[in-house]
């Protein structure tokens, strides 16, 4: 709202209510004026649709580098998909430019901690991070959450490597039918240091569908 429609509003306020109705309708007012931009940040917005693959975005509140979610239907059942994002040695066969996955601790049944190297497009420098991994089921509804969130502290830094100062991954997966599921996942990301704006936008876009399409091919290769 400009400036000038706010005293115009105000005015009206003013001029129009006794002094006790003005505080209160001033109050509610200020309140939608600072509410709006806060519910402004969750908008998503649709950037790709291919081959059932949805990916969209949104502009995150704490990096130069905009939340990603990504929604669609696969074949197979949760336990298979669980299976795969637990099996970290092999994220470089289906991860978008992951140059190296390795899994540092076991820490439980669906809990470990991992390491993982990115590689990014020359004159860039190469990515890294420790990341906590937590998948939790749900025995009512047989769904499943996987939350990975980087551990910024977990080990010194990495010589000629620009350390990841935050990532938050979250899949939601649940059973469409009997031989499918739903997955909404979202990314949340601060690659750290400068990157031109072409390299994030292959990581925006390109990285997305690439990782995708190569799930949807290793859940398809499972469910013949």
């Amino acid at each position: 709202m400009s400036g000038f429609s706010l005293r115009y509003f105000l005015q009206i306020i003013l001029n129009n209510f006794p002094m006790k109705q003005q505080k209160i309708l001033v109050f509610l007012f200020l309140m939608q004026v600072v509410a709006y931009p806060v519910s402004g940040q969750g908008i998503w917005n649709l950037q790709k649709d291919k081959d059932g693959i949805k990916i969209s975005s949104r502009k995150s509140t704490t990096s130069v580098f905009n939340d990603i979610r990504v929604e669609l239907d696969l074949p197979g059942n949760t336990d298979q998909l669980s299976a795969i994002l637990l099996d970290v040695a092999k994220y470089k066969e289906w991860s978008y430019a992951t140059k190296k996955s390795v899994l540092i601790k076991q820490l439980g049944p669906g809990k470990l901690i991992y390491y993982t190297e990115i590689e990014v497009p020359w004159p860039a420098t190469n990515r890294y991070f420790y990341a906590n991994f937590e998948l939790k089921q749900n025995a009512a509804d047989h769904s499943v959450q996987v939350v990975a969130t980087n551990l910024p502290d977990f080990e010194p830094a990495t010589k000629d490597l620009v350390k990841v100062p935050f990532t938050k991954g979250v899949w939601n997966i649940t059973p469409k039918t009997k031989n499918s599921i739903h997955v909404d996942y979202i990314l949340e990301l601060n690659p750290g240091g400068s990157l031109p704006a072409w390299v994030l936008n292959l990581f925006s876009t390109k990285g997305p569908l690439e990782t995708f399409e190569n799930i949807k091919k290793m859940m398809t290769a499972l469910n013949p």
